[in-house]
Protein backbone atom coordinates (compact mmCIF):
# COMPACT_ATOMS: atom_id res chain seq x y z
CA UNK A 1 0.00 0.00 0.00
CA UNK A 2 1.37 3.62 -0.77
CA UNK A 3 0.97 6.34 1.81
CA UNK A 4 1.10 10.00 1.37
CA UNK A 5 3.70 11.32 3.81
CA UNK A 6 4.06 14.85 2.97
CA UNK A 7 3.08 17.82 0.74
CA UNK A 8 3.74 21.35 -0.35
CA UNK A 9 1.30 23.13 -2.19
CA UNK A 10 0.97 26.50 -3.91
CA UNK A 11 -2.00 28.50 -5.44
CA UNK A 12 -4.04 31.36 -5.27
CA UNK A 13 -7.00 32.52 -5.02
CA UNK A 14 -6.32 36.56 -6.45
CA UNK A 15 -6.82 36.63 -9.68
CA UNK A 16 -5.76 39.87 -11.83
CA UNK A 17 -7.15 41.10 -15.68
CA UNK A 18 -4.40 40.40 -17.95
CA UNK A 19 -5.62 42.79 -21.32
CA UNK A 20 -2.76 42.87 -23.60
CA UNK A 21 -2.40 39.04 -23.89
CA UNK A 22 -4.13 37.33 -27.20
CA UNK A 23 -7.44 36.79 -25.71
CA UNK A 24 -7.68 39.35 -22.55
CA UNK A 25 -8.91 37.73 -19.49
CA UNK A 26 -8.30 37.24 -15.34
CA UNK A 27 -5.97 34.72 -14.17
CA UNK A 28 -4.74 33.28 -10.55
CA UNK A 29 -1.07 34.04 -11.03
CA UNK A 30 2.24 35.03 -8.89
CA UNK A 31 3.40 38.26 -10.58
CA UNK A 32 6.70 37.73 -8.80
CA UNK A 33 7.39 34.66 -11.19
CA UNK A 34 7.55 36.95 -13.69
CA UNK A 35 9.73 39.50 -12.00
CA UNK A 36 13.22 39.59 -14.55
CA UNK A 37 11.97 37.34 -17.02
CA UNK A 38 12.39 39.30 -19.95
CA UNK A 39 15.85 39.31 -19.39
CA UNK A 40 16.25 36.07 -20.55
CA UNK A 41 18.02 34.30 -17.46
CA UNK A 42 14.45 33.81 -15.30
CA UNK A 43 12.41 31.15 -15.84
CA UNK A 44 8.80 31.53 -14.89
CA UNK A 45 7.87 27.39 -14.70
CA UNK A 46 10.81 27.25 -12.20
CA UNK A 47 9.94 29.83 -10.24
CA UNK A 48 6.59 28.58 -9.73
CA UNK A 49 8.24 25.26 -8.29
CA UNK A 50 10.43 27.15 -6.02
CA UNK A 51 7.43 27.88 -3.95
CA UNK A 52 6.96 24.05 -2.80
CA UNK A 53 10.76 22.86 -2.93
CA UNK A 54 10.83 23.52 0.73
CA UNK A 55 14.64 23.92 1.27
CA UNK A 56 14.06 22.32 4.87
CA UNK A 57 12.17 19.27 3.19
CA UNK A 58 14.52 18.50 0.39
CA UNK A 59 17.49 18.46 3.20
CA UNK A 60 15.69 16.02 4.88
CA UNK A 61 14.71 13.68 1.91
CA UNK A 62 18.44 13.86 1.26
CA UNK A 63 19.93 13.40 4.89
CA UNK A 64 17.22 10.27 5.48
CA UNK A 65 17.83 8.61 2.25
CA UNK A 66 14.92 5.93 1.56
CA UNK A 67 16.25 2.30 0.32
CA UNK A 68 14.91 2.68 -3.00
CA UNK A 69 13.62 6.20 -4.17
CA UNK A 70 12.22 7.73 -7.32
CA UNK A 71 11.38 11.07 -8.86
CA UNK A 72 8.47 11.95 -10.87
CA UNK A 73 7.61 15.57 -12.88
CA UNK A 74 4.15 15.54 -13.81
CA UNK A 75 4.45 18.61 -16.20
CA UNK A 76 1.73 17.90 -18.29
CA UNK A 77 3.72 18.31 -21.07
CA UNK A 78 7.84 17.38 -22.68
CA UNK A 79 8.39 21.22 -22.80
CA UNK A 80 6.81 24.23 -21.10
CA UNK A 81 4.81 26.34 -23.11
CA UNK A 82 6.24 29.85 -22.28
CA UNK A 83 8.95 29.63 -24.37
CA UNK A 84 6.92 29.93 -27.41
CA UNK A 85 6.83 32.69 -29.14
CA UNK A 86 3.61 34.93 -30.30
CA UNK A 87 2.35 37.03 -32.79
CA UNK A 88 2.67 40.25 -30.18
CA UNK A 89 4.05 41.64 -27.41
CA UNK A 90 2.42 41.05 -23.61
CA UNK A 91 3.60 41.17 -20.11
CA UNK A 92 3.76 37.15 -20.72
CA UNK A 93 6.24 37.13 -23.64
CA UNK A 94 10.25 36.46 -22.77
CA UNK A 95 13.06 34.56 -24.86
CA UNK A 96 15.06 32.34 -22.20
CA UNK A 97 18.32 31.96 -22.52
CA UNK A 98 18.90 28.68 -21.70
CA UNK A 99 17.12 26.62 -23.87
CA UNK A 100 17.68 23.12 -22.79
CA UNK A 101 16.83 23.80 -19.16
CA UNK A 102 13.22 24.42 -20.90
CA UNK A 103 12.95 20.60 -21.34
CA UNK A 104 10.70 18.82 -18.96
CA UNK A 105 13.01 15.93 -18.31
CA UNK A 106 15.95 17.74 -18.09
CA UNK A 107 14.16 19.58 -15.35
CA UNK A 108 13.38 16.66 -13.53
CA UNK A 109 16.93 15.39 -13.45
CA UNK A 110 17.71 18.63 -11.67
CA UNK A 111 15.32 18.41 -8.92
CA UNK A 112 15.58 14.64 -8.47
CA UNK A 113 18.74 15.30 -7.33
CA UNK A 114 17.85 18.20 -4.79
CA UNK A 115 15.63 15.67 -3.11
CA UNK A 116 18.12 12.32 -3.05
CA UNK A 117 15.74 10.66 -5.41
CA UNK A 118 18.15 9.01 -8.02
CA UNK A 119 17.25 5.93 -8.60
CA UNK A 120 14.42 6.43 -11.16
CA UNK A 121 14.15 9.91 -12.58
CA UNK A 122 10.76 10.82 -15.21
CA UNK A 123 8.50 12.83 -16.42
CA UNK A 124 4.63 12.68 -17.19
CA UNK A 125 3.09 14.55 -19.89
CA UNK A 126 -0.58 13.36 -19.74
CA UNK A 127 -2.03 16.93 -20.36
CA UNK A 128 -4.37 18.14 -17.10
CA UNK A 129 -4.96 14.87 -15.82
CA UNK A 130 -1.14 14.54 -15.08
CA UNK A 131 -0.39 14.95 -12.07
CA UNK A 132 -3.32 12.19 -10.75
CA UNK A 133 -2.00 10.11 -13.69
CA UNK A 134 1.32 9.69 -11.78
CA UNK A 135 -0.51 8.19 -9.01
CA UNK A 136 -0.78 4.64 -10.86
CA UNK A 137 3.23 4.87 -11.47
CA UNK A 138 3.51 5.80 -7.86
CA UNK A 139 1.78 2.78 -6.82
CA UNK A 140 2.70 0.50 -9.68
CA UNK A 141 6.36 1.17 -8.60
CA UNK A 142 6.11 1.06 -4.69
CA UNK A 143 3.09 -2.29 -4.90
CA UNK A 144 5.72 -4.24 -8.09
CA UNK A 145 8.90 -2.33 -8.11
CA UNK A 146 10.42 -2.53 -4.75
CA UNK A 147 10.55 1.18 -4.42
CA UNK A 148 10.31 2.83 -0.81
CA UNK A 149 9.58 6.28 -1.87
CA UNK A 150 8.53 8.17 -4.97
CA UNK A 151 8.83 12.04 -4.86
CA UNK A 152 6.12 13.80 -7.03
CA UNK A 153 6.25 17.71 -8.64
CA UNK A 154 3.96 18.85 -10.23
CA UNK A 155 3.85 22.09 -12.10
CA UNK A 156 2.87 23.42 -15.62
CA UNK A 157 3.17 26.43 -16.93
CA UNK A 158 -0.37 27.28 -16.88
CA UNK A 159 -0.30 31.31 -17.08
CA UNK A 160 1.73 31.85 -20.20
CA UNK A 161 0.70 33.33 -24.22
CA UNK A 162 -0.02 30.02 -25.35
CA UNK A 163 -1.90 28.43 -22.94
CA UNK A 164 -4.36 31.66 -22.66
CA UNK A 165 -4.35 31.94 -26.07
CA UNK A 166 -5.38 28.33 -26.69
CA UNK A 167 -7.80 27.97 -24.00
CA UNK A 168 -9.49 31.31 -24.78
CA UNK A 169 -10.02 30.95 -28.01
CA UNK A 170 -11.14 27.78 -27.46
CA UNK A 171 -14.15 29.14 -24.93
CA UNK A 172 -13.24 26.66 -22.67
CA UNK A 173 -11.61 29.60 -20.04
CA UNK A 174 -13.28 32.78 -19.26
CA UNK A 175 -12.05 35.74 -21.18
CA UNK A 176 -13.04 39.28 -20.40
CA UNK A 177 -15.70 38.64 -23.15
CA UNK A 178 -17.69 35.91 -22.08
CA UNK A 179 -17.74 37.74 -19.09
CA UNK A 180 -19.06 41.17 -20.32
CA UNK A 181 -21.34 39.05 -22.75
CA UNK A 182 -22.47 36.40 -21.05
CA UNK A 183 -22.47 37.66 -17.51
CA UNK A 184 -20.98 34.97 -15.58
CA UNK A 185 -18.34 33.65 -13.29
CA UNK A 186 -16.52 30.40 -12.95
CA UNK A 187 -18.26 27.46 -11.12
CA UNK A 188 -19.00 24.48 -12.09
CA UNK A 189 -22.15 21.81 -11.98
CA UNK A 190 -24.46 24.96 -12.27
CA UNK A 191 -26.97 26.31 -14.54
CA UNK A 192 -25.91 29.79 -14.99
CA UNK A 193 -22.53 30.24 -13.59
CA UNK A 194 -19.48 28.24 -15.25
CA UNK A 195 -15.60 27.43 -17.44
CA UNK A 196 -12.91 28.81 -15.45
CA UNK A 197 -9.96 31.06 -15.12
CA UNK A 198 -6.30 29.59 -16.27
CA UNK A 199 -4.01 29.41 -13.07
CA UNK A 200 -1.15 29.17 -11.67
CA UNK A 201 -0.24 25.87 -8.98
CA UNK A 202 2.25 23.43 -7.95
CA UNK A 203 2.65 20.55 -5.44
CA UNK A 204 5.49 18.43 -3.82
CA UNK A 205 4.80 15.63 -2.43
CA UNK A 206 6.04 12.93 -1.71
CA UNK A 207 5.01 9.68 -1.02
CA UNK A 208 6.31 6.14 0.51
CA UNK A 209 5.50 2.30 1.09
CA UNK A 210 3.22 1.61 3.83
CA UNK A 211 5.61 -0.33 5.94
CA UNK A 212 8.33 2.53 6.71
CA UNK A 213 8.37 5.01 9.31
CA UNK A 214 6.41 7.80 8.55
CA UNK A 215 3.44 8.73 9.55
CA UNK A 216 0.72 9.42 6.60
CA UNK A 217 -1.41 11.69 6.11
CA UNK A 218 -3.27 9.72 3.78
CA UNK A 219 -3.29 6.35 2.01
CA UNK A 220 -3.52 6.28 -1.84
CA UNK A 221 -5.74 2.69 -2.10
CA UNK A 222 -6.32 2.64 -5.94
CA UNK A 223 -5.19 4.55 -8.91
CA UNK A 224 -6.09 3.97 -12.43
CA UNK A 225 -5.86 5.81 -15.77
CA UNK A 226 -8.04 4.96 -18.50
CA UNK A 227 -9.19 6.07 -22.30
CA UNK A 228 -12.56 6.08 -23.87
CA UNK A 229 -13.23 6.14 -27.79
CA UNK A 230 -14.08 9.18 -28.69
CA UNK A 231 -13.26 11.07 -32.07
CA UNK A 232 -12.42 14.18 -30.59
CA UNK A 233 -8.97 14.03 -28.94
CA UNK A 234 -10.40 17.55 -27.41
CA UNK A 235 -13.56 16.22 -26.62
CA UNK A 236 -15.35 14.21 -24.17
CA UNK A 237 -18.35 11.77 -24.01
CA UNK A 238 -21.49 12.68 -22.69
CA UNK A 239 -22.00 9.33 -20.92
CA UNK A 240 -18.78 10.19 -18.75
CA UNK A 241 -17.21 6.69 -20.07
CA UNK A 242 -13.75 7.71 -19.51
CA UNK A 243 -14.58 9.16 -15.78
CA UNK A 244 -16.25 5.24 -15.31
CA UNK A 245 -13.63 3.54 -16.48
CA UNK A 246 -10.99 5.44 -14.73
CA UNK A 247 -12.87 5.44 -11.15
CA UNK A 248 -13.85 1.95 -11.62
CA UNK A 249 -10.31 0.39 -12.18
CA UNK A 250 -9.35 2.52 -8.93
CA UNK A 251 -12.58 1.11 -6.61
CA UNK A 252 -11.11 -2.14 -8.28
CA UNK A 253 -7.39 -1.89 -7.50
CA UNK A 254 -8.68 -0.75 -3.79
CA UNK A 255 -11.39 -3.82 -3.02
CA UNK A 256 -13.80 -1.61 -1.90
CA UNK A 257 -17.35 -0.69 -3.01
CA UNK A 258 -19.26 2.49 -4.27
CA UNK A 259 -21.12 2.09 -1.07
CA UNK A 260 -17.88 2.89 0.83
CA UNK A 261 -16.93 6.40 -1.44
CA UNK A 262 -18.35 9.67 0.47
CA UNK A 263 -16.30 12.41 -1.05
CA UNK A 264 -15.71 13.47 -4.57
CA UNK A 265 -12.85 15.74 -5.84
CA UNK A 266 -14.23 16.43 -8.96
CA UNK A 267 -12.61 17.49 -12.28
CA UNK A 268 -14.72 20.50 -12.16
CA UNK A 269 -13.69 22.74 -15.03
CA UNK A 270 -17.11 24.04 -15.39
CA UNK A 271 -17.21 23.81 -18.94
CA UNK A 272 -20.44 22.79 -20.71
CA UNK A 273 -19.24 19.55 -21.45
CA UNK A 274 -17.34 18.34 -18.53
CA UNK A 275 -20.34 19.10 -16.64
CA UNK A 276 -22.25 16.33 -18.70
CA UNK A 277 -19.63 14.05 -18.67
CA UNK A 278 -18.96 13.88 -14.66
CA UNK A 279 -22.39 14.41 -13.85
CA UNK A 280 -23.23 11.35 -15.66
CA UNK A 281 -20.40 8.94 -14.52
CA UNK A 282 -20.69 10.07 -11.10
CA UNK A 283 -24.21 9.10 -11.12
CA UNK A 284 -23.32 5.53 -12.65
CA UNK A 285 -20.73 5.35 -9.96
CA UNK A 286 -21.77 6.31 -6.77
CA UNK A 287 -25.75 6.17 -7.52
CA UNK A 288 -25.96 5.86 -3.44
CA UNK A 289 -24.97 9.31 -3.51
CA UNK A 290 -21.91 11.44 -2.31
CA UNK A 291 -20.91 15.01 -1.78
CA UNK A 292 -18.70 16.83 -4.09
CA UNK A 293 -16.57 20.27 -4.68
CA UNK A 294 -14.26 21.81 -7.43
CA UNK A 295 -11.15 23.69 -6.54
CA UNK A 296 -10.96 25.44 -10.00
CA UNK A 297 -13.46 27.94 -9.45
CA UNK A 298 -11.14 28.65 -6.41
CA UNK A 299 -7.76 28.77 -7.40
CA UNK A 300 -8.13 28.65 -11.43
CA UNK A 301 -7.24 25.62 -13.69
CA UNK A 302 -3.36 25.00 -12.77
CA UNK A 303 -3.55 22.17 -15.79
CA UNK A 304 -0.76 19.51 -15.38
CA UNK A 305 -0.58 20.08 -11.60
CA UNK A 306 -4.48 20.19 -11.07
CA UNK A 307 -5.47 16.83 -9.82
CA UNK A 308 -2.38 16.59 -7.49
CA UNK A 309 -2.52 19.58 -5.99
CA UNK A 310 -6.40 19.75 -5.96
CA UNK A 311 -6.12 16.07 -4.18
CA UNK A 312 -4.06 17.52 -1.49
CA UNK A 313 -5.61 20.81 -0.63
CA UNK A 314 -8.63 18.58 -0.18
CA UNK A 315 -6.82 16.48 2.41
CA UNK A 316 -6.00 19.08 4.27
CA UNK A 317 -9.73 20.57 4.43
CA UNK A 318 -10.85 16.85 5.07
CA UNK A 319 -7.81 16.37 8.06
CA UNK A 320 -9.45 19.86 8.97
CA UNK A 321 -13.05 18.45 9.13
CA UNK A 322 -14.26 20.34 6.30
CA UNK A 323 -15.03 19.64 2.61
CA UNK A 324 -15.75 22.93 1.09
CA UNK A 325 -18.60 24.53 -1.64
CA UNK A 326 -18.19 24.86 -5.26
CA UNK A 327 -17.88 28.63 -5.38
CA UNK A 328 -20.89 31.09 -7.12
CA UNK A 329 -23.29 28.34 -7.23
CA UNK A 330 -26.89 29.88 -8.02
CA UNK A 331 -28.66 26.69 -6.55
CA UNK A 332 -28.49 25.44 -3.18
CA UNK A 333 -27.85 21.90 -3.66
CA UNK A 334 -26.09 19.32 -0.93
CA UNK A 335 -24.76 17.04 -3.80
CA UNK A 336 -22.31 19.54 -5.86
CA UNK A 337 -22.08 21.57 -2.54
CA UNK A 338 -23.17 24.87 -2.64
CA UNK A 339 -22.54 25.56 1.06
CA UNK A 340 -19.50 23.74 3.11
CA UNK A 341 -20.39 20.64 4.67
CA UNK A 342 -18.74 18.93 7.81
CA UNK A 343 -16.76 15.88 6.69
CA UNK A 344 -18.84 12.58 6.59
CA UNK A 345 -17.37 9.32 7.16
CA UNK A 346 -15.71 7.45 4.17
CA UNK A 347 -13.20 7.70 1.29
CA UNK A 348 -12.81 9.90 -0.74
CA UNK A 349 -12.47 9.48 -4.80
CA UNK A 350 -10.95 12.20 -6.72
CA UNK A 351 -10.69 12.68 -10.68
CA UNK A 352 -9.03 14.31 -13.46
CA UNK A 353 -9.20 14.41 -17.45
CA UNK A 354 -6.99 15.44 -19.77
CA UNK A 355 -6.48 16.19 -23.82
CA UNK A 356 -6.30 13.36 -26.32
CA UNK A 357 -9.11 11.75 -24.27
CA UNK A 358 -7.16 10.74 -20.89
CA UNK A 359 -8.64 10.07 -17.90
CA UNK A 360 -7.50 9.53 -14.09
CA UNK A 361 -9.06 8.49 -11.00
CA UNK A 362 -7.76 7.50 -7.35
CA UNK A 363 -9.52 6.47 -3.85
CA UNK A 364 -7.83 8.44 -1.14
CA UNK A 365 -8.45 6.97 3.14
CA UNK A 366 -7.20 10.39 4.53
CA UNK A 367 -5.82 9.86 8.17
CA UNK A 368 -6.88 12.26 10.77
Amino acid sequence: MVKLVDFRTASTPITELLDDVPAAQRVHWFPETYARAKTGMVYPPHRLADKVLDPELLKNLRENPSKKTGFILAAGNTHFAGIFSMPRESQLTYQYKMLPLTLTQVYAGRVAQSCGATDYVVTDSSACASGLKVLMDVQTLINHYGFTRVVVLAVEDAVSNLVLEFFGEAKASLTLKREETEGIVPSAFDSKNGSFYVGQGAVFAVFEADHTDAPAKARVLGAYTASEPCNNPLGQLDSGLGFVRAAQGAIELASITDKDIRIVKTHGTGTVSNNISERAALKELLPKGFIATSYKPVIGHTMGASGLLETCLLTAGMRAGVIPAIPNRTEVDTMYLSDPQPRPDGLMLTLAAGMGNVYSAAVLSVEG
